[in-house]
């Protein structure tokens, strides 16, 4: 997985400190251009490049919603628990 990434700037947090509520945030990863837009792909000259794009994506989000799932529950359970 290399378009999508999960920042949890909880991870670090330890009993004792000041309590919050988990959090994380969903972001794509470090690619961009100099204009500022952030790119998702090589250069795509086809409509077959297209679609085997999109495709991965697809699979590349549906991993990436259970992995996110997962590490907000690790959250919840590490800093809600007593």
């Amino acid at each position: 997985m290399y378009k999508f990434s999960i920042y949890s700037p909880l991870r670090a947090w330890k009993r004792g400190e000041l309590p919050v509520s988990p959090f994380l945030h969903l972001s794509v990863g470090t690619h961009f251009e100099e204009e500022g837009n952030i790119l998702l792909s090589e250069q795509l000259m086809t409509g077959k490049e297209v679609d085997e794009v999109v495709d991965q994506m697809k699979l590349e989000l549906d991993e990436f919603r259970m992995k996110a799932k997962k590490e907000l529950k690790l959250l919840q359970d590490k800093m809600l628990q007593k």
